[in-house]
């Protein structure tokens, strides 16, 4: 056992049984510090204590705590935290179990045992890129499987190999954020480091609409083609605009047949906001109070859509002008299978009354027709784009958000996701309100 001379800031001592030196000192209000010096050599074991010893005061005289805390033992404290936070009803409960996964999957193994007050700018955009492909390239590819518990169960799923989605890289940025600002209320740190992941935008993939005037032009153009191109027998050569020849013949029944439930498809769909899915699995016996209602002017009629599909189900209220397509598709069944349709027969039918898969086919030449197949970007445009045209229009006629989310089975996040562009010139008048006029 022996001293320093430097009593005054620090004393070396050995253990028993034990040759390599140690030292303790104190700093104030933060008392005695013990730091192994791992050498049995006196000098040298002086030489690390002077440097031990000025650091420590050094970090005091900033404000923080004498010895320097790796990531690892800052973070275990933060998850901690977290669990006597969930205790408290402080946080959800569902925190306290993916929180700290977040943290010792990703954070930890990233960061480790590197000094937390030493870690800077550009090791958090060298995480970043890490993280990204954290399951393709990086620790997790060569994992088969997640582990979790719910409800007392020990279970798996399977590890998607893909990079995370733009909420999830900001989500755990988020939690990052939180642990680094509370490593510095606990003084481990001076200021936290700027955590902009610098997360690469999601593609747009908001899928394509209609704008009102293109949506009129739909309608327009499918109209005409449920009436006869030509009174005669005969065909007729036609050459358009960009000087594209066909040869255009006498409309045949089957065919008008099925332009006029494509249009009915079309009508209903975008006064509904009903998915493609929704649509096809739609019977009779969904639609509520229709059977009621017939006969009656339309004025005093009201329709209820029953919707099942994407494994959701709900009560749909469509707007009005849906509600004339149904007579229209109630009497193509009743020409074609010979009676009333009963609440199990589909309401978008062949003339067999068996069940309609797709449009797909038919809506695409529609819109080739009407040269409406892609939108602006160059997206093409599908079925889905009458449920999105639902929902724009919707939005940009003041209804509420969370009324429209309800009505179309989603959450307020999906709409802004995919629903929520409207154009800033459809809702002047809200943007312009009176207090702006002269």
């Amino acid at each position: 056992m022996g001293s320093s001379p430097s009593k005054e800031r620090y004393q070396l001592f050995q253990r028993t049984g034990s040759a390599k030196w140690q030292m303790r000192f104190s700093i104030k209000g933060q008392g005695q510090i013990k730091r192994s010096l791992e050498t049995s050599d006196r000098i040298e074991a002086e030489r690390k204590a002077e440097e031990i010893w000025f650091e420590a005061n050094y970090r005091a005289r900033q404000g923080l705590t004498a010895k320097a805390r790796t990531f690892e033992q800052v973070a275990e404290d933060f998850i901690a935290h977290i669990q006597r936070e969930v205790e408290r009803g402080e946080r959800r409960a569902d925190q306290g179990k993916s929180e700290p996964a977040i943290i010792r999957r990703y954070f930890i193994s990233y960061f480790g045992q590197r000094p937390i007050d030493g870690i800077t700018d550009p090791d958090l955009e060298r995480y970043a890129e890490w993280r990204r492909t954290y399951w393709t390239e990086g620790p997790g590819k060569d994992i088969a499987y997640i582990h979790y518990e719910r409800g007392g169960r020990r279970l798996r799923r399977p590890v998607k190999r893909a990079a995370p989605t733009l909420s999830r890289q900001r989500g755990e940025a988020v939690l990052l954020r939180a642990l680094f600002r509370q490593a510095m209320k606990w003084g481990y740190i001076k200021a936290p480091p700027t955590i902009s992941l610098r997360v690469k935008r999601a593609p747009d993939n908001r899928r394509p609409s209609f704008e009102p005037h293109e949506f009129e032009k739909l309608v327009e153009t499918s109209l005409s083609r449920l009436g006869d191109p030509i009174m005669l027998d005969q065909s007729r050569r036609v050459r358009s605009k960009d000087q594209r020849i066909w040869t255009i013949k006498k409309l045949d029944e089957h065919t008008r047949r099925d332009r006029t439930i494509l249009h009915a498809y079309i009508m209903i769909a975008a006064f509904s906001g009903f998915r493609p899915t929704e649509m096809r699995n739609l019977n009779w016996g969904d639609v509520l109070g229709y059977r009621e209602g017939r006969g009656k002017p339309l004025a005093e009629r009201d329709l209820r859509l029953r919707a099942r599909g994407k494994g959701k189900s709900g009560i749909a209220i469509p707007q009005l002008g849906a509600l004339p397509w149904f007579d229209t598709l109630w009497m193509l069944f009743e020409h074609g299978v010979g009676r009333e349709p009963n609440d199990g027969d589909p309401v978008f039918a062949n003339e067999r009354g068996e069940r309609i898969g797709s449009v797909a086919k038919g809506f695409t030449e529609l819109l080739r027709t009407s040269g409406l197949e892609r939108d602006h970007r160059g997206v093409k445009r599908t079925a889905y784009s009458l449920r999105h045209f639902y929902i724009s229009q919707q939005l940009a006629h003041g209804a509420e958000v969370i009324d429209v989310a309800r009505n179309t089975r989603t959450s307020i996040l999906m709409i802004d996701k995919h629903y929520g562009q409207v154009r800033l010139e459809r809702v002047v008048d809200r943007l312009r309100p009176d207090w702006t006029r002269g």
